[in-house]
């Protein structure tokens, strides 16, 4: 792939500590829920990481690669650590995503790059996504996953908030907050099975 070539040099090499990923399924309208894919890595570079310019995921097997930039990557901190990388990766017919080997590659601002190897298996669980509904003023979601999260955008679709979804049904001061909830105009809900790395979204309900 010519166009992940590394050209030039510069003084420091990014690193790629680790990798993560989790497949989703993501609902649509028409039609089925779609399988995407979820993939962050915690990059260290001593030039710092303003000087990643790409990153990329690859699956040699099927000919896929998706290009991430600072357009639309995510970065997010836990423990001290930053990681980066994107959601929603999908095939261009929304077909389930390649199991097997993949690798993310990070390319610097001089060319240089790193890559890490990492394998997506397993099978979706015989798991409906979480139900939600919004009615009276209350927020009622109910899920089999092992883990599930209430979801609050806002109006332009942007992720407010994503604390664990209430057991019993809830206003949304109680589940997200009086000032997230003042800015909801739209719930989900996200359910997960860490031990399959695989999780499932809701169809989104409006609130206003």
């Amino acid at each position: 792939m010519a166009v992940l070539a590394a050209s030039g040099c510069g003084s420091k090499l990014p690193e790629i500590s680790a990798v993560e990923w989790r497949l989703e399924m993501r609902p649509i309208q028409p039609g089925p829920a779609y399988e995407s894919l979820s993939v962050f890595a915690m990059i260290k570079d001593e030039d710092g990481l303003d000087d990643i310019d790409e990153l990329w995921v690859v699956n040699d097997d099927s000919a896929l690669a998706w290009k991430l930039t600072n357009a639309d990557w995510i970065k997010t901190t836990a423990g001290g650590d930053v990681w980066m990388g994107g959601s929603s990766l999908a095939t261009p017919e929304l077909a389930g995503m390649p199991r097997g080997a993949y690798k993310l590659i990070a390319i610097d601002a001089a060319g240089q790059r790193a890559e890490k190897e990492f394998r997506v298996t397993g099978s979706f669980p015989d798991k409906k996504a979480p139900s939600i509904s919004y009615s009276g003023g209350k927020l009622t979601i109910g899920s089999g996953w092992i883990e599930t999260l209430a979801l609050a955008f806002d109006g332009t679709g942007a992720l407010l908030a994503s604390p664990g979804a209430p057991a019993l049904p809830s206003s949304l001061s109680a589940s997200f907050g009086k000032d997230v909830a003042s800015r909801t105009a739209e719930v989900g809900a996200y359910g997960y099975d860490p031990t399959l790395r695989m999780g499932a979204f809701s169809a989104r309900v409006k609130t206003r």
